[in-house]
């Protein structure tokens, strides 16, 4: 009985291992109207299709290099000092709103309105500080 077992447990070890390790994945493969290939999990609907089976290890750790930036990439950096301006604009109006209003009304939640209390005042005021350092610190 022994030297069955000792036969026995290799091959079980070996048989389970290799579910753990690997896995039998089904992917399609299709080219859409624009003639684009696309790759999933599912069968596509209305296209012919490539039924591809691979052996994947979910385990495993996969490098990918970057992909290369195209030589025509849009500058956005105006767009990005554009919006950065515009949140330093609205903190400081917000600032000057919490600074200068004695009374600010708010929604109560019950579809009614309540005056702000100080400690909220104050609680929004360190928000739009924060606002303020983030947004209108000129970048050199």
């Amino acid at each position: 009985m022994k030297k069955f077992v000792t036969l026995l447990l290799p091959i079980v070890l070996l048989a389970v291992s290799s579910h753990v390790f690997s896995a039998k994945k089904i992917m399609y493969k299709w080219t859409d109207d624009k003639g684009e290939i696309h790759y999933s999990e599912r069968a596509p609907k209305g296209y012919e299709y490539k039924k591809i089976t691979t052996y994947v290890n979910e385990n495993a750790v996969t490098k990918v290099a970057p992909e290369a930036a195209p030589a025509n990439k849009p500058d956005i950096s105006g767009k990005y000092n554009n919006w950065k301006d515009e949140n330093c604009t609205i903190a400081t109006q917000n600032l000057d709103m919490l600074r200068n209003t004695a009374r600010i009304g708010v929604d109560d939640g019950d579809g009614g309105k309540r005056l702000m209390t100080d400690e909220e005042k104050q609680e929004k005021m360190d928000k739009m500080m924060t606002q303020q350092t983030k947004y209108c610190k000129k970048e050199n």
